[in-house]
């Protein structure tokens, strides 16, 4: 195996630095204290050189549970007979399907780079499942799901584009870790390692008394000594630092710091002014200044007080969208998280707007439709919103007049932002859809006791309407109200059965792809009207079935699928494969905003071997889905 053990120090120099880095991953990061400090008890460090195999096929009955502790290991998965590489990094775990099911890996996992590797055997983590309900999920999710791997290889393309169109013109100055820690020359290994641990940073500068740094010591060159067999902590720290580390100026560019960092092989930049020490950045420094933090977008929402403002933090909330696609967020908290920001970014235009607008006394709600009521937002979501207000006697239009000014500006603000007029003008500045309770009423009732095809394809929009500003109980009150109107009306739920299955899976009957698409976009699949908008549709309809009030469709079909008795795994495939889908359609919108393709139509020849399987699985969901709806409204 070319293996060999790191020496151990002391279980209680082990401990803590052990669970500190298990907490930063998951589901360690869930896990209770007492269940991290068994596992940090249980594991042991080992090193793997470059090139070395990690465990394979031949390895026999895998019984040792890997976490990756530093370094890259690359997995070879055979998909139909070809060899797929995923990528493994730190706080990543291998082969846990096989340790769980006592049985040998199917895969072959080969250190990429020099990697360091906390290793367990299978009775610990037999008893970590029993011990931590969060990683009993974990393991269930992890050998269930082959979409899981699909989705990892994605995110890993995406990083790639991300990262290399992230802007690096600010300067060190601009975003040095100032106060470096330092030691000075001479100072013994023993008492460097204790500075460090004690600031809990990964590296020290040996300076002089009057700042002139002479040398850098990193954890990688302890680890190195330390394989090495030379470490002696009453060493002087010269004996083992990098002498005469790379320096620059306060003034240079952060992409100057990163080609120095590419050509040199290092991983620090001393910024130094005058001769003098003024501070340090880290190649982790460089990526991680370039991703927007949840805190920060939010604070530019807060304090944006005109368009200018307004149209900044969009643009940051697209920005950190991205980032955490390529940081590896999946695709189901990933929209929630995009509904989420864009939620408070329309918010904040709501705020600045009414204070432009004489509504003294209008009671009103303003509502969220379609994707944006799902809290299935993605990058290229239109508008789609609407008014409810409450109103007494003949007084609905001169509410409305007073209303539609409003709307209006609301509206034009948010396109502005970066968020498209609704072709369709499904829109609160519509004043089709700025009504009064009595008039959502009775154009609800008329859609349901009339479901022609248009009727019907609004109720696949406005069905989903949840409120998100002003007074929420009107639309808490309508919702119920409709639920009550359709849960039972069997005649309009089958016509809507009827509409949903007009949209058929596009595979053929032997499984291959079946593309369409007119000019340019021939031989493509809309992953959207094919894919998506199945789940979404089937979701629906089970839900008005059963009164469910959940707008989300992974949601939806979690509750329904109880109430029918679907078996859990079943319910949970149909969900994987519905983010799956949403996480085909991000990835491509990104690369549309780009390439100006269309952003739901995909070619099939542009996926890998592993892509285009989990595609077809993803759709044979959705075909099982609509086998159910047939059977269950006899069509």
């Amino acid at each position: 195996m070319n293996k060999m053990a790191a020496p151990q120090p002391g279980a209680a120099t082990l401990l803590d630095p052990t669970i500190e880095f298990l907490r930063k991953y998951p589901p360690f990061n869930e896990m209770e204290g007492g269940t991290l400090e068994y596992l940090a008890a249980h594991v042991k460090l080992a090193y793997y050189p470059k090139g070395s195999l990690v465990v394979g096929p031949e390895s026999g009955v895998v019984r040792t549970f890997y976490v990756i502790q530093r370094g890259t290991v690359r997995a070879t998965v055979l998909v139909d007979k070809k060899g797929v590489g995923l990528a493994f990094g730190p706080g990543e775990v291998f082969p846990l399907a096989a340790v769980m099911n006592a049985r040998a890996t199917t895969s072959r996992y080969t250190a990429a780079e020099d990697t360091f590797c906390y290793e367990t055997d299978a009775a610990t983590v037999e008893e970590l499942a029993r011990r931590s309900r969060e990683f009993q999920r974990f393991t269930t999710r992890f050998l269930d799901s082959l979409l899981r791997q699909c989705a990892a290889r994605l995110r890993n393309a995406y990083s790639e584009e991300t990262l290399a169109q992230h802007s690096m013109h600010r300067t060190l100055g601009e975003v040095v870790r100032g106060n470096p820690v330092t030691c000075l020359p001479g100072t013994p290994l023993r008492d460097a390692l204790a500075t460090m641990q004690r600031n809990k940073r990964g590296s020290i500068i040996i300076a002089s008394a009057d700042d002139v740094a002479t040398g850098i010591f990193t954890e990688r060159d302890l680890l190195a000594q330390t394989v090495a067999g030379r470490v002696d902590l009453g060493t002087p720290i010269d004996e083992f630092m990098t002498p005469n580390p790379v320096g620059m100026p306060s003034t240079a560019l952060l992409s100057d710091a990163a080609l120095a960092m590419a050509r040199r092989g290092i991983r620090h930049i001393l910024v130094i002014d005058g001769g003098k020490l003024k501070g340090l950045v880290s190649e982790r420094d460089l990526f991680a200044l370039q991703r927007l933090s949840m805190r920060e977008v939010t604070h530019s929402i807060e304090v944006a007080v005109d368009l200018v403002g307004l149209q900044a933090a969009a643009a940051e909330i697209r920005s950190l969208a991205r980032s955490m696609l390529a940081q590896g967020i999946a695709a189901e908290q990933l929209t929630q998280l995009i509904s989420a920001l864009n939620d408070r970014l329309t918010q904040r235009v709501l705020d600045l707007e009414r204070d432009r607008h004489d509504l003294t006394g209008v009671r009103f709600c303003w509502m969220a439709l379609g994707s944006e009521g799902r809290h299935e937002q993605t990058f290229s979501s239109d508008q789609d919103n609407a008014i409810l207000f409450a109103a007494s006697g003949g007084d609905a239009d001169a509410l409305r007049a007073r209303l539609l000014p409003f709307a209006n500006a609301v509206n034009q603000t948010l396109d502005a932002c970066g968020f498209p007029l609704c072709k369709g003008n499904i829109m609160a500045g519509n004043p089709q859809w700025c009504l009064s309770e009595s008039e959502w009423r009775e154009q609800f009732g008329d859609w349901v006791r009339n479901p022609v095809p248009e009727a019907l394809l609004n109720a696949t929009i406005f069905f989903d309407f949840r409120g998100m500003w002003g007074d929420l109980s009107l639309a808490d009150t309508l919702a119920k109200w409709l639920h009550a109107e359709t849960s039972d009306n069997q005649r309009f739920l089958r016509m809507m059965a009827a509409n949903a299955l007009q949209s058929e899976p596009p595979l053929r009957f032997f499984g291959d792809f079946r593309t369409s698409g007119e000019k340019d976009e021939r031989g493509t699949i809309d992953l959207k009207a094919q894919g998506t908008r199945i789940f979404i549709d089937v979701a629906r309809i089970y839900a008005l079935a059963q009164g469910a009030a959940h707008q989300n469709t992974a949601a939806r079909l979690r509750i329904t699928g109880t109430a029918l008795r679907i078996r859990p795994d079943e319910i949970e495939a149909k969900v994987h494969a519905f983010y799956f889908l949403l996480l085909l359609r991000l990835r491509h919108q990104h690369l549309e905003a780009i390439h100006g393709s269309n952003p739901n139509r995909i070619r099939p020849e542009d996926l890998n071997e592993l892509e285009s399987r989990i595609l077809k699985e993803a759709f044979r969901q959705a075909r099982s889905l609509q086998r159910r709806l047939r059977l269950d409204y006899r069509l």
